[in-house]
């Protein structure tokens, strides 16, 4: 890191949380490559592969609701 990179980050370290919350969502917006036509893009080759994975048989569908209730279940059972 050089030396400008470390003086900013002193700087930022030293506001109050909600500024530097609001300075790191800046910077990480700044970084991103990826566009909105390719994550679009990704989402639906990765649903094309689950209905495949339906239709051949390899995974079983789950009620949405259901499955968020396990999962809750589950992780009030081990937080005890």
């Amino acid at each position: 890191m050089t030396a400008a990179a470390k003086k900013i980050l002193e700087d930022a370290l030293a506001l109050p949380d909600d500024e530097r919350r609001r300075i790191a969502e800046l910077l990480l917006d700044s970084i991103s490559t990826d566009s909105t036509e390719e994550i679009e893009a990704a989402w639906v080759l990765e649903a094309v592969r689950r209905a495949d994975e339906l239709e051949r048989g390899e995974v079983e569908a789950l009620d949405g609701e259901l499955a968020l209730e396990a999962l809750k279940a589950e992780f009030q059972s081990a937080a005890r």
